[in-house]
């Protein structure tokens, strides 16, 4: 759902966080991330298949963000880089397997995971913030409906949690598995997993905040 919706939004607005700047490139690490990890960390073909999904939707919202939101000067250097960081991304990812080894190396890649996962909600709280503009943003990746805004009803009348709640599912599991048999994720409670996990959801809390101030704030400008 949320790929859904920031897809669409690209494709509306021209234009998504950090584009100015080139900022999809950022995706090539996740999407070497989803590539090797898909072929290491599962032991079923299904398993593959449900982990290579992720991979699918960054590609999709790649190819939808470079073709509407850059030039067309711009879209053959950036399709360039994504296809070499990629490469590169999962070369680098092979050689830290080879430096930091466990089994199905999934030590690895809970670290490179929740790193990757913690700059992408800051750039889009701080695009929000300086640009003070929401093209290319999107509500309903974090709150669902979009219509207690659109109506002018109370923010707080209809939260319904969408990403948010996919962050913490996610985590949640980890910490599940953590309580459950701690000798083998004894790394997810140490002090910078927590540390990162709370860093990572502070802008994801922040945001719908954010976005309604800046869609008010814009809506009572003088045309």
């Amino acid at each position: 759902m949320c790929y859904f919706f920031c897809m669409l939004r690209t494709y509306r607005d021209k234009t998504y966080p950090g584009a100015s700047y080139g900022g999809i490139q950022y995706l090539c690490l996740t999407m070497a991330y989803e590539i090797y990890y898909a072929f290491t960390t599962t032991s079923t073909w299904f398993e593959k298949l449900a982990f290579l999904v992720w991979f699918e939707f960054d590609l999709g919202f790649t190819a939808i963000a470079i073709q509407h939101a850059h030039s067309p000067d711009q879209r053959k250097r950036l399709y360039r880089n994504m296809i070499c960081g990629v490469l590169a991304g999962v070369l680098f990812l092979r050689w830290l397997a080879k430096v930091y080894p466990d089994e199905r190396e999934q030590i690895t890649a809970y670290w490179t995971g929740i790193i990757l996962q913690f700059p992408i909600g800051w750039l889009c709280l701080y695009s929000l913030w300086k640009n003070h503009d929401t093209s290319g943003h999107s509500l309903e990746m974090w709150y669902v409906p979009f219509l207690n805004m659109v109506t002018q009803r109370s923010f707080a009348e209809d939260l319904r949690v969408t990403r948010y709640l996919g962050c913490f599912t996610a985590y949640g599991v980890f910490f599940w598995r953590y309580l459950n048999v701690p000798q083998n994720w004894a790394y997810v409670g140490s002090t910078w997993s927590i540390w990162t996990i709370v860093l990572t959801l502070i802008p994801e809390t922040l945001y719908p905040f954010v976005y309604v101030w800046v869609f008010n704030t814009r809506k009572a400008k003088p045309e």
